[in-house]
């Protein structure tokens, strides 16, 4: 959980939440001068997640720990969460004289923003550690400047995004939602699927000041009218998303499956926890070589 402390015999040790991004739909526009695509989508954050620790240290060291560790790619200071350290030292003119230790729970290359919420949640750590504020323009720069998805899992609440990512309106009354993410090991790259993708013209979703989602039901009915552009260049360059959707719309009580993000993470959303719990079991059953993790969004742990 957020901001919670440990005493350890080093000292004082803090600890950050860096949840799961989900895009329950992604529009795509054409591609800027900038090189970035139009965006359009509304993100929610999962419980599940990585963890990262703060401990005092004579100088900064990054050190990765759990599940997924060995995949990432080889330390450097060009790791995301290691350049927002170095961006925030920068900004506060401090030493980073502590090391951070991630917990690497989430998939890598799974489109559930892992690299972006990691780079966000040591943001808040350090940022906290060292009294400055998340909405400093310096932050927000950094934030913009290190990736995408780094503004938005900034404060890790719903929110509906456009623009190149940097355009975040949080939505106040987003209902909790019951959701099975599930990944078939496979990991895709989101420079490939962008490059495969053709942009169309269609029409913008919706304005997100009179957007009411403030019940599942009314988050289900709005997004059946949505999509994910990514997709089917997804899918072409990775057929096992198909098999990952159709199992989730086969399954159980689904009442709606999509991939979130670029991919190859799909999701199914469930009325209730019983339900998505259920579901996991028996496609974790079907499909053993699958990550199969049953969760909530979660709106209040930060």
């Amino acid at each position: 959980m957020a901001g919670v402390d440990d005493t350890l015999s080093g000292g004082l040790t803090r600890r950050e939440h860096a949840p799961a991004k989900l895009n329950l739909f992604l529009h795509v526009g054409s591609r800027a001068a900038s090189g970035y695509h139009a965006l359009e989508s509304l993100v929610v954050f999962s419980e599940f997640g990585d963890h990262l620790r703060l401990s005092p240290a004579n100088e900064f060291e990054l050190v990765r720990t759990g599940p997924y560790a060995a995949a990432l790619p080889e330390q450097s200071m060009e790791d995301l969460t290691a350049r927002a350290v170095a961006g925030l030292a920068e900004i506060c003119g401090r030493a980073a004289e502590f090391t951070l230790t991630l917990e690497k729970n989430i998939p890598v290359a799974a489109g559930l923003g892992g690299g972006s919420a990691d780079a966000a949640a040591a943001i808040r750590l350090v940022g906290r550690e060292w009294g400055i504020d998340l909405d400093d323009p310096r932050v927000r720069a950094l934030a913009q400047g290190l990736g995408a998805d780094v503004p938005m899992c900034l404060h890790s609440k719903p929110a509906w995004i456009a623009g190149a990512g940097e355009q975040v309106v949080p939505i106040a009354n987003c209902a909790a939602l019951d959701l099975l993410l599930v990944n078939p090991r496979v990991p895709l790259s989101t420079a490939q699927v962008f490059a495969a993708y053709a942009p169309s013209d269609a029409q913008a979703a919706s304005d997100p000041v009179s957007l009411d989602l403030a019940s599942s039901a009314s988050v289900l009915a709005f997004l059946e009218h949505q999509r994910n552009d990514l997709a089917g260049p997804a899918q072409g360059l990775c057929p096992v998303i198909s098999e990952v959707l159709d199992s989730l719309v086969q399954s159980r009580d689904c009442r709606l499956a999509r991939m979130s993000g670029s991919g190859p993470t799909c999701f199914a959303l469930f009325d209730d926890a019983d339900a998505c719990e259920r579901a996991a079991f028996e496609l974790g059953a079907q499909h053993p070589g699958w990550w199969v993790r049953s969760t909530r969004t979660d709106h209040s742990s930060l």
